[in-house]
């Protein structure tokens, strides 16, 4: 017993060690959007604000959020390399539903506002509209709309 216990603590730290390696494969839906995280949006069903939230948690993502200019780029980039996504309204994670003003996204954190990431003289409808999306007419930047209009989602989800 004395030899195989070596062996055998050795296979279990082996397999303890290849469980805690990070996969670099998305799950399905998703697709890799760089070397930490995946993407999943839908061009062909709109759902609400609230339901498109919903449906990012499902898959283990959250709507959209995008902190910083890199990941605007990254995802635009991914939006516009195909024909049937890259006209599209698609909803950020972001609503100042709790405290209007105060844009927050779904992880809680401050929404950035002005240039680069809102268009011209957004966030602008007050109380009436809630929620932001990237407006596809207009290079996918952020307009507030109300949560209750249907776009597509967005989801992200790291790996």
């Amino acid at each position: 017993m004395k030899v195989l216990a070596p062996i055998i603590f050795t296979a279990l730290v082996s397999l303890s060690t290849a469980a805690s390696v990070r996969s670099n494969e998305c799950p399905y839906p998703y697709k890799t959007l760089d070397d930490s995280r995946c993407i999943f949006l839908d061009a062909y069903v709109t759902y609400t604000w609230q339901d498109a939230v919903d449906l990012c948690k499902s898959h283990g993502g959250q709507l959209l959020v995008i902190e910083d200019c890199e990941t605007f780029a990254l995802v635009y980039d991914f939006i516009r390399s195909q024909e049937v996504t890259k006209a599209k309204h698609y909803w950020l994670g972001a609503t100042d539903e709790v405290n209007e003003g105060t844009w927050k996204f779904v992880n809680n954190r401050a929404v950035p506002m002005g240039v680069p990431f809102w268009g011209a003289k957004e966030p602008n409808s007050g109380t009436s509209a809630n929620c932001a999306i990237l407006h596809g007419s207009n290079n996918h930047y952020w307009y507030d709309i109300p949560c209750t209009n249907k776009y597509n989602p967005i989801c992200l989800k790291n790996y």
